[in-house]
């Protein structure tokens, strides 16, 4: 865990100063009442209640003691968080589903080799053969139908802004602008401003992959000698 990281909580017990809530490895997290809402808060328990799940952003981790915050979590980041839970937990319960008893015996061997049953599906889903490594034949079409669901992404934005003075200002755009990857669409909104829409399958890769896009196309414009500025979109 590192500092910035978004991580799903679950409350366990709420005073009038500190949260404290337990964290999906079974690590103990606290907030101080600063970081549960902006402003003066009246009642506590508008926002925090015991055993409510809570999407937190880590600030820092000392010796085990593990810092956190929820009023610096975001709409956007609090959905991303929990559209990932939720299609954790429909992961966990199709392979108790298919596999039955034999759960407990084939999730072991899975995470011998992978972080959770998640990771196996997304090797899965890249790596057919694997199912049928870890899987019983008589299982492996059940299996193969949840990999085969696809993994619902979703969206960064950035409003952009580039300014090319020159006479040749229009071809110096197209060569800023020109970004080949799949996941990446540019829309134009007026005159030297644009949307820039970036598909993620995770917040924390995605945002790392966004800071990574931004740098570039500060850069092209420099190179051609344009003008770019960028916000984040709520």
């Amino acid at each position: 865990m590192e500092e910035g990281d978004l991580i799903l909580c679950t409350v366990e017990n709420v005073t009038n100063t500190v949260t404290q809530v337990r964290l999906p490895g079974g690590e103990e997290g606290t907030l101080v009442s600063s970081e549960i809402a902006p402003g003066r808060i009246k009642h506590m328990r508008h926002h925090v209640v015991p055993n409510k799940k809570i999407v937190c952003k880590i600030l820092g981790n000392s010796n085990g003691h593990i810092q956190l915050s929820l009023r610096r979590v975001n709409s956007k980041e609090k959905k991303e968080v929990m559209q990932k839970f939720k299609q954790s937990q429909a992961v966990k319960v199709a392979f108790k589903q298919i596999l039955g008893e034999n759960l407990d015996k084939i999730k072991e061997k899975i995470l011998k080799d992978f972080k959770d049953l998640d990771e196996f599906v997304d090797a899965a889903r890249e790596d057919e053969k694997l199912i049928g490594k870890y899987i019983p034949k008589e299982n492996q079409d059940g299996i193969k139908k949840v990999t085969e669901k696809k993994k619902k992404s979703s969206e960064m934005k950035q409003n952009i802004k580039i300014k090319c003075l020159e006479n040749d200002g229009i071809k110096k755009l197209q060569k800023v602008l020109d970004i080949n990857d799949k996941n990446i669409s540019i829309t134009y909104i007026s005159a030297g401003k644009f949307k820039l829409k970036l598909r993620v399958d995770d917040f924390k890769t995605g945002k790392a992959r966004m800071t990574e896009l931004l740098d570039e196309l500060g850069r092209k414009a420099k190179e051609n000698k344009c003008e770019f500025s960028s916000t984040e979109e709520k």
